[in-house]
């Protein structure tokens, strides 16, 4: 019996492990079925979002392009600075595109490939001359002469913070070496697995062990951007196993190039508040302010040993731990001879060279990015803006916007220390314009320039005080037959009772009343009481039109105070009245935003320049002339102690009551700048306009390049010579007088001591027609523009003189050949006629002797005093003043 049932054990232990591998293997099959399944679910939601992904981006700003122009003003420093925002090196080698470099003043500029809103242009090289301030010989790398060069746009960042933001890249933009120094770091396999690498699983954990901790992990590159795209970063094996699955299909779907680039792209690298870092692209930007394709090899290294552990490696965190990370970086590439021993050791000696945290800000320009996003808002939404990737591009100049940041935290510091004044109690804000465009060139809200809080160029509104004198005398200049430049005004006490009993007395920064004085004279030394005087007038409702005219549109309070200030205007709102200004009358909207295009880099909006006229050329010049005066010898007269003097400055201080308000708005003829000080407890500064903002405004417009010479008035306008009685002082019969332009439809009074005895007006009638009217005509070859200096007017004027008399003398001359005469018999005149004849001859040969023997003096003069201005008598200034108004 026993030997049966063991007979019968041992046939059915086959029977049993048959069965047993047959449910096995249906198990195995089942599972299969199960994992085939499984892995086409997932196969599908692979692709479904890979193939459909679009990255959620905020929309990217940039700068205004630098167009170099044969002939353009442009400084060393400033063009250097340009080339600094741009993050272009200089390198003698001149190897690549974002380099210049420079041979005494000739320079070389290789451009990088750019998306413009108007297309692409791809990298070129340019060379050019800079002398004397001026761009010439502009060429390109074969030696053609060129017009103009248009250089890429620096990003200035992207609005709206928070959630991911990145910078794609795509493959063909991927530096080499960031490629393989990723491969050597990350995976050294990856050219060779399928997704999932055995060998590379060993040597982590051989490593891990030897260590006695996790040291090194075991996945691909493809399994960390599986992990990136789909999973959260919470360790578990079912998420490991499902991302060693999404390997092998993303493996078997796409190229190992496209791998690389969504890696690249994918990882995080850093977070700035709620706004996360992602990819190398951005990461390059953040930490370096440079571009990917431009980063050095030991940049490539901190930012790959980034992807190990952003925050634990944190560069300004963590400083002393980036820097071993990114040394052991440099030895493996070393290891993969990515970098030769001596490259090593440089590398390794290298600082980090990061930028500072305030430079690496989403939003570097809060206070220019508000008023773009004002600008934006009609025609984007905020969803837009966050996600759709759009390419903003800007007219703000960074080398402008550097130095105006400089100027304001520097200049408000100073006058801290120097003055007394608490720390840190005053505040500031200034606008740059460029006049003819109305384009926003730099924008400044706070001294501390990167602080996003509150706005003062856009949001502070203060009392501008004499600000807005230039719009009273301008709206009495307009009235040609009433007011001229040199008109007299009453300087003299005034006293204005209101309806509820209120009594208005201003008075002058000096205290005292100075009688009748030229008009002047009144904008000049910023009288209050001429100015009031003459705003009532003119009309309070006059002056107001006048302000709507400039460009203002913020509501001005109806009562006499406001002649002298008492109105509440923005930084922002100034710069817009006195661009006008500078503009001959014009009026151009002011803007930051020149065109939209989508994330492909297509054009989807352009912003032209809308602009009207709003004021005369002929009183806007005449007010213009009025404030070159203020900053020759009036209150901004200190400015020209840094600024150079063959440039017409023309500008106007402002101070409140109390000196709570400094101002200081003022332009050449290309740029217009304003600045404000102040407190934002509206407590007393102690500073006037001439002694606060005008100190800033000065340091900004002394490292700007300008244009030099005199403005060339419009049609319309002439220069006469006046006595102090305002009298004309005809240059044909005395000398001395001083200068003034005038409207042609002005009448002036002549001086009786200029009038002159003219006895032989009837023959210079009869042979040489009206010289007083042929004077007093339009001249046709005066045109609208810029640069004329009247001196050299003044010039032209006696050259026109001296040739109408030759051409009387000619005419003279023929019209005696015309005379009927007999041949061979002597010309007969009648009784008389012949000895007046010859007595207008000899008299008519004495005032040529005698104006020549005057040229030839003026012209002596002039070279001895080293300059080309006309002969004038000394005329005395009242003592300098202030423009405080109470």
């Amino acid at each position: 019996m026993a030997s049966k049932k063991r007979r019968r054990s041992r046939a059915s232990k086959p029977g049993r492990l048959s069965r047993w591998l047959v449910r096995l293997g249906l198990l195995a099959l089942l599972g299969g079925v199960v994992l085939a399944g499984y892995m086409v679910y997932l196969d599908v939601q692979l692709r479904e979002r890979l193939d459909s992904r679009q990255y959620q981006l905020p929309a990217r700003v940039f700068a205004r392009p630098l167009v170099l122009r044969n002939g353009m003003v442009m400084r060393p420093d400033e063009l250097e600075a340009e080339f600094a925002a741009l993050n272009y090196t200089e390198n003698a080698e001149f190897s690549e595109p974002g380099q210049w470099t420079r041979e005494g003043m000739d320079y070389r500029v290789w451009r990088r490939d750019f998306v413009h809103p108007d297309g692409r242009e791809p990298a070129a090289q340019v060379s050019f001359r800079l002398r004397n301030d001026e761009i010439s010989n502009l060429r390109d790398e074969s030696g053609e002469r060129l017009e103009k060069f248009r250089l890429d746009a620096a990003n200035i960042g992207t609005l709206l913070g928070g959630g991911d933001d990145r910078n794609p890249v795509r493959f063909d933009d991927i530096p080499p070496l960031l490629a393989n120094t990723l491969i050597a770091v990350e995976d050294q396999d990856f050219l060779n697995h399928f997704g999932v690498s055995p060998r590379g699983i060993a040597r982590a954990m051989v490593a891990n062990i030897k260590a006695g901790h996790v040291v090194q992990g075991g996945s691909t590159i493809t399994q960390q951007l599986v992990k990136n795209i789909f999973f959260d970063h919470e360790p578990s094996l079912w998420r490991k196993f499902n991302e060693a699955l999404m390997a092998i299909l993303m493996e078997l779907h796409y190229d190992k190039g496209y791998i690389l680039q969504e890696y690249i792209n994918e990882v995080w690298l850093g977070q700035q508040g709620s706004r996360a870092i992602y990819g190398f692209g951005l990461a390059s930007e953040f930490y370096f302010q440079k571009p990917l394709d431009t980063l050095e090899p030991q940049d490539i290294a901190l930012l790959v040993g980034l992807a190990k552990g952003a925050s634990y490696y944190n560069p300004w965190h963590n400083p002393e731990r980036s820097l071993e990370r990114r040394n052991t970086v440099l030895e493996l590439m070393a290891e993969q001879d990515l970098l030769s021993p001596e490259e090593l050791e440089r590398y390794q000696a290298e600082s980090l060279g990061v930028a500072t945290a305030g430079e690496s800000a989403q939003n570097p320009y809060p206070a220019f990015t508000e008023r773009l996003m004002e600008e934006l808002r009609p025609y984007y939404s905020y969803e837009e803006l966050r996600t759709a990737g759009l390419r903003v591009y800007t007219t703000l100049a960074p080398s402008v916007q550097k130095l105006s940041e400089d100027a304001v935290s520097n200049g408000a510091e100073t006058l801290e220390q120097d003055r007394g004044i608490q720390a840190d109690s005053l505040q500031a804000a200034t606008v740059v314009l460029e006049n003819g465009t109305g384009n926003v060139l730099a924008m400044v809200g706070d001294r501390r320039p990167h602080y996003p809080g509150f706005n003062r160029a856009l949001e502070a509104r203060r009392q501008i005080g004499s600000l807005i004198k230039p719009a009273v005398y301008l709206t009495a200049l307009e009235r040609p037959f009433d007011y001229s430049l040199i008109t007299p005004i009453e300087d003299a006490p005034i006293r204005i009772e209101g309806d509820n009993g209120d009594v208005w007395m201003p008075q002058n920064f000096d205290k005292r009343a100075h009688g009748q004085i030229p008009l002047y004279l009144g904008l000049v030394k910023s009288h209050n009481l001429a100015t009031a005087r003459l705003g009532l007038d003119l009309g309070l409702e006059n002056v107001q039109q006048t302000m709507r005219r400039l460009g203002v549109q913020a509501d001005l309070p109806r009562v006499p105070s406001m002649l002298l200030g008492a109105a509440e205007l923005t930084p922002f709102e100034v710069s817009g009245m006195y661009q006008t200004i500078a503009n001959g009358g014009e009026n151009v909207e002011l803007r930051t935003l020149v065109a939209v295009a989508n994330a492909e880099g297509e054009r989807v909006q352009f912003f032209r320049p809308r602009s009207n006229r709003g004021v005369d050329p002929v009183p806007a010049y005449l007010l213009r002339y009025a404030m070159e005066q203020v900053m020759r010898e009036g209150t901004g007269r200190s400015a020209y102690r840094r600024l150079p003097g063959s440039v017409p400055f023309a500008g106007k201080t402002g101070t409140t009551n109390d000196y709570r308000d400094s101002w200081f708005a003022g332009f050449s003829p290309g740029v217009t700048a304003v600045v404000w000080l102040g407190r934002d407890d509206n407590k007393r500064t102690s500073l006037t306009g001439a002694t606060g903002a005008l100190k800033i405004w000065t340091e900004i417009m002394r490292q700007l390049p300008h244009r030099h010479g005199r403005v060339q008035p419009p049609r319309g306008v002439e220069f006469k010579s006046v006595n102090k009685r305002g009298q004309y002082m005809n240059p044909e019969y005395c000398r001395g007088g001083m200068e003034f332009p005038f409207s042609y439809e002005t009448k002036l009074e002549p001086a009786p001591e200029c009038r002159g005895r003219d006895r032989w007006r009837w023959f210079r009638d009869f042979f040489g027609g009206d010289r007083d009217q042929q004077e007093a005509a339009p001249r046709e070859e005066m045109t609208p523009g810029w640069g004329i200096d009247p001196d050299e007017q003044q010039r032209r004027r006696e050259r026109e003189r001296r040739e109408q008399e030759l051409q009387q003398q000619l005419r003279r001359d023929d019209r005696m050949q015309q005379v009927p005469q007999v041949e061979d018999e002597p010309l007969e005149l009648p009784p008389g006629e012949d000895e007046r004849y010859q007595e207008e001859q000899r008299r008519a040969e004495e005032e040529r002797r005698i104006l020549e023997e005057r040229r030839r003096r003026n012209e002596e003069l002039r070279r001895s005093r080293g300059e080309g201005a006309p002969v004038e008598e000394a005329q005395p200034w009242p003592p300098d003043e202030e423009d405080q108004w109470p």
